[in-house]
């Protein structure tokens, strides 16, 4: 194994880039949240589904003008660490994974959930086990195979939420529109906070600009055509199901798009588009988490074993089986559906910081190869959006991330002295067998 100072391979094409990122975003998130937004927005969650694209696209920018000038494996990771500081650099991290392996712990029961529906008799706990240690070995055996697996998903998922979206188009009821907004307008804040949720998936582009091509071309292109043409679907899918079923339907069901698509006579469409899109955030959100795991080894932050890459696959092994067994543990020991809230309360923070560190590269004079525009006013208002969103969410997913962040906080203080006396102890034996 290639250890710290190890690069990856650039073999990862801008159609692969754009796949993982629709892959990552266009998840579970799509098929639940619907409904417990509408229950909070009514008809407004058309509404909401358009702000939390607006913050996601402010923060994308950021995401963009970042990853063109600092191409490297980690997103937002790398990002902090050298235009913010160290320390916050590794907190932008530890937020980030946390929030991406509840994510892809969640899918992965949502995925089982699915599977044991449409088969019953099959444990929804196994399936999701079966399914994370399918996609660790993915991982393990190739980012170009985990790529092209994911790009074939993509698609049918994609296709099954377009044709959802044109026959709900078509029996579409205009009264159920009215009242647009009948609780108000600061649920649909907080329905734009649940929601984002829905969108997180596209840093994971970010993670892997160091296995791109062209990152500096294909980066920004990927990131802005993922967020787009997922938010253009999302936008359809909300207007089919509150023109179908109504929103109070929606918000009374445990599967919304479930009862619109047997609403349609089309049931079976929303059984096999949940098991493809859980399948494909499951295998990108593995990939995603330990590319961070990956950087933070290299940076001597976590233990240097995480920064090998296996000489033949090109893979960063235990980085991969790290995020693997983490995500193990959580499907076959804990029910995470109620923690959807606590992952877009870090993801939010993390882009928080990942647009502060945009402005730094501003102000610092550096010339990204991709400049957003009305540049650095996007970052700042990024990073409002985003703090909002952030600061809307129930009070207990706050505290909980809270939490996560004091936890990363000591392992950062306490593993990096111990790595520094450690270090220092090794120089000190040398000098003194020098002698």
């Amino acid at each position: 194994m290639q250890r710290s100072g190890a690069s990856l391979r650039r073999e990862l094409s801008l159609i692969d880039a754009v796949s993982v990122g629709l892959g990552a975003i266009i998840g579970a998130g799509i098929f639940v949240l619907i409904g417990i937004a509408a229950g909070l927005a009514g008809p407004a969650v058309v509404l909401a589904v358009l702000i939390s694209a607006l913050s996601a696209t402010l923060t994308a920018f950021s995401f963009c003008e970042l990853g063109s000038a600092l191409p490297r494996a980690g997103g937002v990771y790398e990002y902090g660490h050298e235009l913010i500081h160290p320390m916050v650099g590794f907190l932008m991290g530890w937020m980030w994974v946390s929030g991406n392996i509840v994510l892809g712990a969640t899918a992965s029961q949502g995925f089982g959930y699915y599977l044991s529906a449409l088969a019953p008799g099959v444990s929804f706990r196994l399936a999701a086990a079966a399914l994370v240690a399918l996609v660790t070995l993915l991982n393990a055996l190739g980012t170009k195979l985990s790529a092209s697996v994911n790009n074939a998903f993509v698609a049918v998922k994609v296709g099954v939420l377009v044709l959802f979206s044109a026959l709900g188009l078509l029996n579409l009821n205009p009264g159920n529109f009215n009242p647009f907004a009948p609780h108000g307008f600061a649920p649909v804040l907080q329905a734009a906070a649940l929601f984002y949720f829905a969108y997180i998936g596209f840093p994971r582009i970010a993670v892997l600009a160091e296995e791109l091509r062209d990152p500096e071309r294909d980066l920004p292109r990927a990131i802005l055509t993922a967020l787009w043409s997922s938010a253009a679907i999302y936008l359809l899918v909300s207007v089919a199901a509150v023109g179908v079923a109504g929103w109070e339907r929606l918000a009374a069901s445990r599967a919304p798009l479930e009862e619109v698509a047997r609403m349609l006579g089309v049931g079976w469409v929303v059984g096999v588009g949940g098991l493809v899109a859980t399948f494909s955030v499951v295998l990108t959100s593995v990939m995603g988490q330990s590319r961070v795991f990956f950087a933070m080894a290299r940076n001597r932050e976590m233990p240097p074993s995480l920064s090998a890459v296996h000489p033949r696959l090109g893979t960063p092994l235990y980085s991969v089986l790290l995020s693997g067994s983490i995500m193990m543990v959580l499907v076959l020991t804990l029910d995470i559906s109620g923690l959807a809230m606590v992952t877009s309360f870090l993801v939010l923070l993390s882009h928080v910081l990942t647009n502060v560190a945009d402005l730094r590269l501003y102000l610092l004079g550096r010339e990204p190869p991709f400049k957003a525009p009305l540049r650095p006013f996007h970052a700042a208002a990024g990073a409002v959006l985003s703090a909002v969103l952030a600061f809307s969410v129930e009070p207990r997913a706050q505290a909980f991330g809270c939490a996560v962040l004091l936890a990363g906080a000591l392992w950062y203080l306490l593993y990096t002295r111990l790595a520094r006396r450690g270090e220092r102890g090794g120089q000190a034996s040398v000098r003194s067998a020098a002698r």
